[in-house]
């Protein structure tokens, strides 16, 4: 990398001027870090200040503050932006381990490219906003830089501080009038050994303040275990992705459910399926009866609508789908069943409801969408955890069957309500489209009476007025 003479002269007077000597090393980080911003500045939205008050007002503001530090440890970055005061820190204090929280993504690419461009291995990158409720990273320390008045951060350091973990704060020179505010909030109580130095940068007055957490983490800590994703390359993020294909869903054995309703039904009686919940924040999750076993996983809020196909909103279920059993041959029913090749799961979904309604078990056959499709849960709710499933064969082979007790459903058979209906019906849907009528003779086909000009119902519908009917006649 070619540096720029002039430039690298203009860092060396101003650090020697505010008594911060340069390395060699750290003299070549810093040109690399400046000229990394000058060519990213606007492109990325990384910072407004001029550039030739980059040295004054970034550079040297972060990197005098390294003489303030006692001991190492690890320090959070609150707000990092651009990377400041955490990387002039990082260069000029190695044996820290600074943490850059920083949410925004153009500036997380920048901190990415300037952290391996750099070579510093002490840095590491928390790429979400901190939220007292979830952040769990130890830290011995936090410091942030003109991120926000004192009193505002009281509570976020409260939270995420161990008992004697140090706030820092780099300043303007009013910073006394900060204090004051913040000695009125409640939070203060947790801190000790306030401590405020002055220095000058160039006609910079500035200001560095110290508190110690004297008590114990004020916010206990959340009743579950959670993860942040924020990132589009995911790998977990990329894997419920997959779930969005029929496909994938039956090759994995998990799918996602969406929508208040079932989402509660779901957490409350099928507790052994669920494999995590995905939310954005802590509020997502009021009213819904956690487990501590259940993972939470906050997605950013600007990749969650990729996975909320169904605009439903946080949170979303992630779970483990049952084994159905097979259906055996020989198989029985005191009610009726239904033989469902539908291939499209909302189609599913709707008749796996009537289904549960009207107590009839289901035999899916092979042609059909799985009842555990997210389109299909979302139609079919919490009955198709609720109802006797079973996986059949193909709904062509059942004509075939040595039973007589299966009738196909279709506008061209015989009248429903004039046929002498065994008791354990089975009732064959026809696929989408083709219908079964060709596969069938006239005397096992059932049909529903109705306006001739119709030519059919929609299955799902057919087949609950069926239930309904056959029912109707068990009563009476």
């Amino acid at each position: 990398m070619i540096f720029n003479k002039d430039r690298a002269k203009s860092l060396l007077l101003e650090f020697s001027l505010a008594g911060v000597p340069l390395s060699d090393q750290e003299l070549r980080r810093f040109l690399r870090l400046d000229q990394l911003l000058s060519q990213n500045m606007d492109q990325l939205d990384l910072t407004r200040t001029d550039p030739r008050q980059l040295i004054q007002k970034h550079y040297l503001d972060s990197a005098k503050v390294a003489d303030f530090l006692p001991e190492p440890g690890t320090l959070l970055d609150l707000g990092s932006g651009a990377g400041f005061p955490g990387l002039p820190l990082a260069i000029r204090n190695p044996h820290w381990t600074i943490i850059l929280a920083e949410p925004r993504l153009k500036r997380l690419a920048f901190l990415e490219e300037a952290i391996d461009l750099l070579g510093l291995a002490n840095v590491q990158i928390y790429p979400h906003k901190v939220n007292p409720l979830t952040f769990s990273v130890p830290i011995k320390a936090l410091i942030a830089r003109d991120f926000g008045p004192l009193n505002d951060l009281l509570e976020i350091a409260a939270a995420i501080l161990p008992e004697n973990g140090q706030l820092f704060l780099l300043k303007g020179p009013r910073v006394a009038q900060e204090i004051a505010l913040a000695q009125k909030n409640p939070a203060w109580a947790n801190f000790t050994d306030l401590t405020v130095k002055y220095y000058q940068i160039g006609p910079h007055e500035r200001s560095f303040l110290a508190l110690t957490k004297k008590s114990p983490n004020s916010v206990p800590p959340p009743a579950y275990s959670s993860l942040e994703i924020a990132s589009r390359q995911n790998p977990r993020f990329r894997s419920w992705l997959k779930l969005l294909t029929g496909r994938q869903q039956r090759r994995l054995g998990e799918t996602l459910a969406f929508g208040q309703k079932i989402i509660q039904e779901l957490l409350t009686n099928q507790g052994d399926l669920i494999l995590g919940i995905i939310a954005t924040k802590p509020r997502d999750l009021v009213g819904y009866p956690l487990k501590s076993h259940y993972p939470v996983f906050f997605l950013r809020p600007e990749i969650f609508p990729e996975l909320d196909v169904l605009g439903t909103g946080p949170p979303i279920v992630w779970l483990k789908t049952p084994t159905l059993p097979a259906w055996e041959l020989n198989q029985t029913q005191e009610t009726p069943w239904l033989l469902v090749p539908f291939q499209d799961p909302k189609n599913v979904g709707a008749v796996i409801r009537t289904a549960a309604a009207l107590k009839a078990a289901v035999v899916l056959l092979s042609e059909a969408a799985s009842p555990f499709h997210f389109r299909a849960l979302r139609t079919g709710g919490s009955a198709i955890f609720e109802t006797d499933l079973y996986q059949g064969p193909s709904y062509q082979s059942l004509p075939d069957l040595p039973r007589d007790d299966i009738f196909a459903l279709s506008p061209r058979g015989q009248d429903i309500f004039k046929v002498n209906c065994p008791k354990g019906l089975g009732l064959a849907l026809g696929v989408e489209g083709p219908g079964l009528d060709s596969l069938w003779p006239w005397a096992k086909k059932l049909a529903i009476p109705m306006n001739p000009r119709v030519e059919s119902l929609n299955g799902a519908t057919a087949a609950a007025m069926a239930l309904a009917i056959l029912k109707t006649r068990s009563l009476n």
